[in-house]
């Protein structure tokens, strides 16, 4: 009975040792398949760490650190993404075992149950930027896109009402809703246009949706630097 009792004792230890090691391993891999399908990127490292370590097991996470050097979020290209939490708690169950009646959004937002801070940081670059143009309207036709401090700047050719005209766009980035649009401040054109209101012309383009973002995240903030703008997420749920 003794050595039964031992036995038992020593077998215990061994699965809980195990899982200690193994079920924050698969909740890491889970995390980092849900980025990888969230932003397209094929290099996420993701990095989880609690004490004791097994507390990651039951959804309980001190500190998650990840990165991707690039990335898709919708149609819009990402030189980098890094994401940051601290004393986040998941389900678990819902991660490795989603439900197949709910949709994948909903899966998202279920399975982020507290964050005192998750945040998700891109960089989009011009070059990224005019790309996301091009290909919204295939007649735009040499197009050119600056970023700076204080806003952001386009020209191209494009088609319209029969004629070829050249346009200049200025603009920002603004955050409705949880989604990223570019309201535009200013246009001008070699044509009738130039006689027309930005506000008339153009409504607000919807850039990100916050809907293609993993763990039920949001967008927050837009802020432009020379060259670049950086795009931040961050966690609704506290």
């Amino acid at each position: 009975m003794k050595k039964f009792l031992i036995l038992t004792l020593i077998l215990l230890a061994v699965i809980i040792a195990a899982g200690g090691l193994v079920l924050p391993r698969m909740v890491e891999s889970v995390i980092e398949q849900q980025i990888v399908n969230s932003t397209s990127s094929t290099a996420v490292d993701v990095s989880l760490t609690s004490t004791p370590n097994f507390k990651i097991a039951m959804g309980k996470i001190d500190k998650i650190h990840a990165t991707a050097a690039a990335g898709l979020i919708g149609e819009v290209a990402f030189k980098n993404l890094t994401l940051d939490g601290e004393s986040i708690t998941l389900d678990v169950m819902e991660l490795l075992f989603p439900n197949k009646d709910l949709s994948a959004q909903q899966r998202q937002q279920n399975i982020l149950k507290r964050a005192n801070k998750l945040e998700l940081r891109g960089v989009i670059t011009e070059e990224e930027l005019k790309t996301f143009i091009a290909t919204k309207d295939k007649n735009f036709e040499n197009t050119q896109v600056t970023i700076k401090p204080e806003g952001a700047f386009a020209s191209a050719r494009a088609k319209f009402l029969g004629r070829t005209i050249d346009i200049e766009v200025a603009g920002t980035f603004i955050v409705q809703n949880g989604d990223v649009y570019f309201h535009m401040t200013h246009l001008n054109s070699n044509s009738i246009l130039s006689r027309v209101t930005a506000d008339t012309f153009m409504a607000d383009i919807k850039v990100l949706d916050s809907s293609k973002l993993p763990l039920g995240l949001k967008f927050d903030s837009v802020e432009l630097r020379e060259g670049e703008a950086v795009i931040t997420a961050v966690s609704t749920v506290k």
